[in-house]
């Protein structure tokens, strides 16, 4: 899969890697890759499959966004056809799952995504390389992070003492994975209440 933003947008933001050009694609595609973890969607438009359990409910959330279209579903691999794409979610007449079974696989063959990538996932992508390149030229990731200062008259040095240390400067803080999750992901897929 492509990565989310290019060396041109790497450019258009002024980030320098002269030099580092395979560490920054490098960078550039290891980074997209965390950001579309954390949505739990690949962002970009393309054509994907999924399967995702079957719910005791008339209305399946697709754990992508935006659904443009879907191909086709099955469900235990076998063809259906009586369902409607509205939004981001598929709904039939019957249930997706039997009230008291386990869940069944659907499939789902869909188009979804962005196309372009949006301007504010590029500028988190290009910022999180950026921060990457810079760890590199000062050691890379898991180089001694635990100095805090260093002052030269009256020589002193001062380190950080306790809390989480951040060995890879490319990844990404947990409140930038919620967002993400919140903002592209499914709300949440339930699969019912079982007795």
């Amino acid at each position: 899969m492509e990565p989310l933003a290019t060396p041109k947008d790497l450019d258009g933001y002024g980030i320098n890697y002269d030099g580092s050009e395979t560490l920054a694609q490098r960078l550039l595609g290891s980074v997209s890759a965390a950001v579309r973890d954390a949505a739990g969607c690949p962002i970009s438009r393309g054509e994907y499959t999924l399967t995702i359990p079957s719910e005791v409910s008339r209305k399946l959330d697709l754990p992508c966004r935006p659904v443009i279209s879907v191909a086709s579903v099955l469900i235990d691999g076998e063809e259906c056809d009586d369902w409607r794409l509205f939004g981001n979610a598929l709904y039939r007449e019957g249930l997706w799952g039997t009230p008291d079974g386990i869940p069944r696989p659907v499939t789902i063959t869909l188009t979804a995504g962005y196309d372009p990538v949006p301007a504010d996932i590029v500028r988190l992508v290009c910022s999180m390389v950026a921060a990457g390149l810079t760890q590199h030229e000062n050691g890379g990731p898991g180089a001694d992070r635990s100095k805090a200062y260093e002052r030269i008259d009256d020589y002193q040095v001062g380190f950080r003492q306790g809390g989480d240390e951040v060995i890879d400067a490319s990844e990404l803080p947990e409140s930038t994975k919620r967002a993400l999750r919140n903002r592209f992901g499914s709300p949440g897929i339930s699969i019912g209440v079982f007795k």
